[in-house]
């Protein structure tokens, strides 16, 4: 093997799947947390907007003020089951997470939770750009029947990283470039053994 190639791996690796793992989930500043605990089919909003959901019950909607100067912004949300019985070890929660400004939706994503006891899971929504100074509503509906109910808890970050993709791309290509060179001298090896 050339001495080259191991430098070409870390480096494909550091400067690939390293460097875009940091940026989504090692960088940001926490900006706010909120323990979500309340749940109903119907919630008032400040305004006086009535939400009314159908196909299950709601966390109580948390108003978040956000500003480009934020940006980028993740909201994760930390999952925690403090007991489950032993016939739901391998169900699946689902939820439907939404950012609303207004009656305009800025984001809808389905979010799925295994339901493990003891177990705190984090799942991210985002990261988002924000567009403009506004107060925003942030939603997490249940869909389908709950028998476990885990402790939810919102944090918001801001400045999130943004990666670069022409750093991720030269990280793929340094890895791909190691992967042929191990595979040629591979081949040249096999065909040396071959000719003994």
């Amino acid at each position: 093997m050339r001495p080259a190639i191991p430098l070409l791996l870390v480096l494909g690796i550091l400067l690939g799947p390293v460097y875009y793992a940091y940026c989504l989930f090692l960088t940001g500043e926490e900006a706010k947390k909120v323990k979500m605990t309340e749940r109903a089919a119907r919630w008032t909003t400040a305004n006086g907007s009535i939400l009314r959901f159908s196909n299950g019950l709601a966390y109580k909607p948390v108003p978040l003020e956000l500003t480009p100067a934020m940006n980028r912004v993740t909201l994760r949300l930390n999952f925690t089951l403090d007991e489950i019985a032993d016939t739901q070890q391998r169900r699946e929660l689902k939820y439907q997470a939404s950012l609303v400004e207004l009656d305009h939706t800025v984001v809808e994503r389905p979010l799925h939770v295994e339901a493990r006891a003891s177990k705190t899971q984090t799942v991210d929504v985002g990261p988002l750009q924000i567009l403009y100074p506004a107060e925003y509503l942030f939603l997490l509906v249940e869909v389908g029947d709950f028998d476990a109910v885990p402790q939810v808890e919102l944090v918001v970050l801001e400045n999130v990283e943004t990666p670069a993709r022409s750093i991720i791309w030269t990280g793929m290509g340094l890895l791909i470039v190691a992967l042929i060179f191990s595979l040629r001298d591979a081949m040249r090896a096999a065909a040396k053994r071959g000719r003994l």
